[in-house]
């Protein structure tokens, strides 16, 4: 076979390989962006990103589950703190954290918050690490945990990823691994996707 046919062949191959790695990508996109751990046996704290209220209810049963955890809430305060007073709860460990405006922010927030909270409770180590549950949705995760991982430096601290249940959005897993199907699903992922690369590069 002569050397340029045989270029053109490897060539062939290689675009073909890169298309199906490509299609591969796209097709996973969806449950790629979704970062979750197992619920762990025990949570010193949960933070909940800003957002709809799916969080806020997904929240409010894990606080309800952990009895010892703090809860901190990005959330405007004004907006929240009546009804939390009102819903039974123990305001006295809950924070309302209002001046948080993006991810970035949130992030800081509650990584600051965690080293400190380690550095000051003698129990905690890097064998027995502050325990900080992170809720927000699915797709939401894995930029979260990139803006996590850039700014944690605390060994004492552990971060949980605990989204929101697909189910509680009246969606199945099938349905996100057809994303593309779907408009509404389509325009989330696709700017979910945009978002983490503008955090990712930022």
């Amino acid at each position: 076979m002569p050397a340029f046919s045989k270029k053109l062949v490897v060539a062939g191959c290689c675009a073909l390989a890169a298309l199906g790695a490509a299609g591969f990508v796209f097709r996973n996109l969806a449950l790629w962006l979704v970062v979750a751990d197992p619920l762990p046996a025990s949570l010193d704290a949960i933070f909940t990103f800003a957002g709809e209220t799916h969080r806020l209810v997904y929240s409010k049963e894990l606080f309800t589950q952990y009895k010892q955890a703090r809860w901190l809430i990005s959330y405007p305060s004004k907006k929240i703190a009546v009804p939390l007073g009102k819903g039974g709860l123990d305001t006295a460990k809950i924070t309302v954290v209002d001046t948080c405006k993006n991810t970035h922010s949130e992030a800081a927030f509650i990584t600051q918050w965690a080293a400190s909270a380690a550095a000051g409770n003698a129990a905690c180590s890097p064998a027995h690490p502050l325990a900080v549950g992170l809720v927000s949705t699915p797709f939401h995760m894995r930029r979260i945990r990139t803006e996590i991982r850039k700014r944690a430096s605390c060994s004492a601290c552990r971060f949980f990823y605990l989204p929101v249940p697909f189910e509680r959005y009246g969606v199945t897993r099938q349905v996100y691994q057809n994303w593309w199907l779907s408009k509404p699903l389509r325009q989330a992922v696709i700017l979910e996707f945009e978002k983490y690369l503008y955090y990712l590069f930022t």
